[in-house]
């Protein structure tokens, strides 16, 4: 499987007391990040920034002035920097290391823009928030703390919660922030109370899934329009193509499973090869889902606030509609 452009799942532990503790993949040989009661004042309405650009360039530095092996090199990513966008598991770990190895012949050309840490977004997050706020009419309140950090040019933002807390993380080697910052800024906005109320947190079932990740990219094509359709759905031109031609099975192997729950599940239509051999099955339902359900009469503050509890039933509805009409 290919690392490109491979979403989600963040990495956030709890520690004691509603201590967080960001971890890179293995929280038994990973060196803690950040605590929750060491962040910064919020630097503007509604947004908390915290940069971790400093500290892969401590580790980037270190690493080449050094003479190391890349088991040595990885032991040092772990020691002083230890942040990815992946799983909390073997299998994380194992992509993780997989991501550094792959990208660290192109951070050179990709260090003045490091360098520039959260400035290398060229946006303000205080406004993008309000924009989703204002769009799907409810999450007013909502606060984030927003997370800068050095990936492995995967433009993999993710998102999750702590104390209540919506946190995104977003990359910053790349120019794909924007749409990120949106992606996940819809998914802090969609999960507050004054919501959808998500009461599960972030474990989540396969509907839930595919629900709020259809949510967030049609959010994404509607604030930053004028984008090939792929990029919203976060991949490639190819495999949305081959997505569309098994369009039904697909997303008859969603309904089949919307209740699932757990690492498992989710990992088998994201990362893994779902129903029908291909990766990402989920995201590309939940693009097709909402979708119809947009045109089929529902807002966006509609669908931002339905239960939990109803997204299967969407997702029947939506289907039903979808397998009734021919491949858009």
């Amino acid at each position: 499987m290919g690392l490109s452009n491979s979403r989600k799942l963040g990495i956030a532990l709890l520690g004691a007391a509603g201590t967080m503790t960001l971890w890179s993949c293995g929280a038994r040989r990973a060196a803690p990040m950040i605590a929750t009661d060491r962040q910064p004042a919020p630097q503007s309405r509604g947004v908390t920034v915290t940069d971790l650009s400093p500290k892969f360039l401590a580790f980037y530095d270190s690493a080449t002035t050094a003479s190391l092996s890349e088991s040595d090199r990885w032991a040092m990513w772990k020691r002083l920097y230890g942040f990815a966008a992946v799983p909390p598991t073997p299998f994380g770990d194992s992509l993780a290391r997989r991501l550094l190895d792959s990208a660290w012949n192109r951070y050179p050309d990709s260090l003045p823009r490091i360098r520039k840490g959260v400035a290398a977004f060229g946006s303000d997050p205080s406004l993008q928030l309000r924009r989703v706020v204002s769009l799907l009419g409810c999450g007013e309140n909502t606060h984030v703390h927003l997370i800068a950090f050095v990936g492995g040019f995967e433009e993999n933002a993710f998102a999750f919660a702590i104390d209540g807390v919506p946190t995104v993380a977003i990359p910053i080697e790349t120019e794909g922030a924007l749409q990120s910052m949106v992606h996940e800024f819809t998914h802090a906005v969609h999960r507050s109370s004054a919501c959808a109320d998500f009461r599960s947190g972030y474990g989540q079932s396969l509907g839930e899934l595919v629900i709020s990740e259809g949510l967030a990219m049609r959010v994404v094509q509607a604030l930053v329009p004028g984008r090939p359709e792929y990029t919203y759905v976060g991949h490639r031109q190819e495999w949305l193509d081959t997505a569309r031609l098994r369009r039904n099975a697909i997303l008859d192997g969603i309904r089949d499973h919307v209740a699932d729950t757990g690492a498992a599940s989710v990992q088998r239509f994201t990362f893994g090869q779902g129903t029908t051999g291909l990766s990402r099955e989920a995201y590309y339902a939940g693009w097709e889902i909402i979708g119809e359900l947009l045109r089929s009469g529902m807002s966006f503050h509609d669908i931002a606030i339905t239960s939990p509890a109803r997204f299967a039933v969407l997702i029947d509805r939506a289907i039903e509609l979808l397998e009734s009409a021919p491949t858009r």
